[in-house]
């Protein structure tokens, strides 16, 4: 379950850069999203959320095992899911939302002294919500298996 977040997380970015291509930007505007990438730290949480993914991913695997695996998913994410390979893409994907005036903004917000709170929290806010969304379907997971059963018996 938990190696399907990050195999969901990799197609995801693969649509992100599908979605990319052919976008006509003009540099400030191009310039505004990658501010906003850098006060955010959104490389820094990148790498973070990642790490919590794989460690997660980890979980189910063997004790015997997981330093391989950490090890070889660790070397594949760095490989294909960098920074430095998303981060143009990253910026073209914000361009492509906010106005450049809107972009600005955020990285005013991001610079501000609660903006800094934000990027400093996200990390665990994101692994402690990871961890209810696992408890909430593993409280039900017996639920879940016999409603899917049920569903493909009736067909």
């Amino acid at each position: 379950m938990k190696f399907r977040l990050i195999i969901a997380f990799l197609l995801f970015c693969s649509v992100v850069k599908a979605q990319t291509a052919n976008v006509n930007i003009t540099p400030a505007h191009l310039k505004a999203a990658e501010d906003v990438l850098i006060a955010s730290g959104a490389g820094t949480q990148m790498k973070e959320s990642i790490s919590v993914m794989i460690k997660q991913a980890s979980a189910n695997v063997p004790d015997d095992k997981k330093a391989k695996f950490t090890e070889i998913m660790g070397a594949f994410i760095n490989k294909y899911m960098n920074w430095d390979l998303i981060k143009d893409q990253m910026a073209v994907l914000y361009a492509q939302q906010f106005t450049e005036k809107e972009l600005k903004e955020l990285t005013a917000f991001y610079l501000s002294p609660l903006g800094k709170k934000l990027n400093q929290k996200q990390p665990a806010l994101f692994q402690k919500g990871a961890e209810l969304g696992q408890q909430a379907v593993a409280s039900h997971q017996v639920e879940l298996q016999q409603m899917l059963q049920d569903a493909f018996k009736e067909q």
